[in-house]
């Protein structure tokens, strides 16, 4: 039998802070469905049936319930997940990413497109990206829509 969860009025602010997260097009899915849950909360459904209605199993749920009721809207967002750090940072991103856009011409390379084993030879010789891998470049292209 499910327990039951007693879920406060939630203040005008913090209303309009999950309308803004539902509404936006750009918030992430799992956000936008934990945010929805509250929502549904708020306004009067029990746990059982807004855990149903935004299919979230009814223990998870009730974990987010309570993360929201611990730390507001923050609680919603994912935590940092555990792993290796990255090796480069958003800096290095923007640079391959600007040279793969680039035309090798214009960079006074003596051919005219891109391929992978050319791109890592042209960043490996520049200054902080000596070491960088095919499958990064790889990697980092594709989360931009580049594909090699």
């Amino acid at each position: 039998m499910p327990r039951s969860l007693d879920f406060p009025s939630l203040k005008v602010a913090q209303l309009g802070e999950l309308q803004r997260v539902l509404r936006s097009r750009t918030t992430p899915a799992g956000l936008r469905q934990r945010s929805e849950l509250i929502w549904l909360l708020a306004g009067g459904a029990s746990l059982a049936e807004a855990s149903e209605w935004v299919g979230l199993h009814y223990t998870n749920a009730h974990i987010w319930t309570k993360r929201f009721l611990k730390s507001g809207l923050a609680g919603l967002s994912d935590r940092p997940r555990p792993g290796r750090p990255r090796v480069y940072g958003k800096d290095v991103d923007t640079e391959v990413i600007k040279v793969a856009a680039a035309q090798p011409k214009d960079l006074g390379l003596p051919f005219t497109t891109w391929s992978l084993p050319k791109l890592q030879e042209y960043l490996s010789k520049q200054s902080g990206l000596e070491g960088i891998t095919r499958s990064t470049i790889r990697r980092r292209l594709h989360q931009e829509g580049f594909h090699f």
